[in-house]
């Protein structure tokens, strides 16, 4: 069932560069946020 789900979303490029800029994009926004906290985390502790 999955591989005929991957096969259905990566038929064209579209989806898969749609599909992978999206990851890449929630990916960069979630270290981006994982650096702020670990930041401000550093600056309470001092």
């Amino acid at each position: 069932m999955i591989n005929k789900f991957q096969k259905f979303i990566f038929k064209n490029k579209t989806n898969k560069y749609l599909i992978m800029g999206s990851f890449s994009f929630f990916f960069v926004k979630g270290l981006i946020w994982l650096g702020i906290f670990i930041l401000a985390g550093f600056n309470l502790i001092n």
